[in-house]
């Protein structure tokens, strides 16, 4: 592997860390429950095993369970998942179908398609599910988390880190369009001669920065006036959020400090850590600033967006008030400029 053009990635543990996120957009635009794509991991699985699917087929299985509820957008062939016999689709959906009845009704409940493949699979389940362990580890999210790691091989890529942001925009995008930043992150890391692997790392932080957002209720994402300060607080937990996904996730350790500092300030006054400039490297400061400039001049749904010579005015208010880099605004007005 070329560590300065290739890192090493494991999809189901990309898709684990970041779960809990979709899983909260889920339970409010879908009504399910938390650890919802958890648990039907678990039983697609062990649906899986008792079908001796081979061990590729295994891993699909976890990620298309793991992901199902956003596997019809364009994204099959960047998350690797080929189902030519839809044998997967089956699994997942009945799993799906079993996780629903379960939280609804508490017991089993036949599908009713009669399908032989149907018919078999509730046959299997019937008997796997006997054991009072099965329902007590599918309520627990440590169990699942277990035995999703010891069932599965390790298919470990190692994937260019093109390859890597092709996939983090992918997710980045399913809060914003991820484009404009990239692009503004793009031209200065240019700008300050980062190289090949900083650079495209520092992307990947980007392509994920709001990520987070999709933890936060849609009522304080969408309201047009300001937030109240429990709503403000509750916005706030999104970076924290954030953070918590992408630490979980091998090799992001420079990604999610990234993408965890933006709302940082020199003088301490940020959140969600209240760290000042001693902590804050060139990129942090960097990525706070893009943030910003890339916030003022894109249309938010209380406002519209600023012109550049606004923002600057605004950001270098910020930082006669020691809340971000002055330098590096000049920076930006000077490859921004109109």
């Amino acid at each position: 592997m070329d560590k300065k053009k290739q890192m090493n990635f494991n999809l189901n543990n990309f898709l684990l860390a970041t779960t809990d996120i979709l899983d909260y957009r889920d339970c409010e635009l879908n009504n399910t429950t938390k650890n919802h794509s958890k648990r039907i991991a678990f039983v697609a699985l062990k649906l899986g095993e008792q079908l001796n699917l081979e061990p590729r087929m295994m891993f699909a299985l976890c990620a298309y369970s793991l992901f199902h509820n956003y596997i019809d957008r364009d994204n099959c062939v960047v998350l690797n998942i080929f189902d030519d016999t839809g044998i997967l689709t089956k699994i997942v959906n009945f799993s799906h179908h079993i996780d629903e009845t379960f939280n609804k009704d508490k017991k089993f409940i036949s599908m009713e398609s009669k399908s032989p493949y149907i018919q078999h699979m509730e046959e299997i389940f019937l008997d796997i599910s006997k054991p009072i362990s099965f329902w007590l580890d599918l309520q627990c999210e440590n169990s699942i988390v277990q035995y999703i790691y010891s069932t599965l091989y390790d298919f470990t890529t190692q994937p260019t880190f093109e390859e890597v942001l092709k996939i983090t925009s992918l997710f980045g995008n399913l809060y914003e369009d991820t484009t404009p930043l990239l692009e503004k992150c793009n031209i200065m890391a240019d700008f300050y001669n980062f190289e090949h692997k900083d650079k495209i790392t520092f992307l990947i932080a980007a392509s994920m920065l709001n990520f987070g957002k999709l933890s936060i209720s849609n009522s304080i994402i969408e309201k047009t006036t300001s937030l109240d300060t429990e709503e403000f607080d509750d916005l706030k937990a999104n970076v924290y959020n954030n953070k918590k996904a992408l630490s979980a996730i091998y090799g992001f350790d420079d990604i999610s400090k990234w993408a965890s500092k933006h709302h940082e300030m020199l003088n301490f006054n940020g959140y969600p850590y209240s760290i000042g400039e001693n902590d804050l490297s060139l990129k942090d400061r960097l990525m706070g600033c893009l943030n910003i400039y890339n916030a003022l001049t894109s249309v938010k749904v209380y406002r519209k967006e600023y012109s550049h010579s606004q923002a600057i005015d605004i950001m270098c208010e910020m930082a006669t008030n020691n809340e971000i880099d002055l330098s590096i605004v000049d920076d930006i007005n000077g490859q921004f400029k109109e």
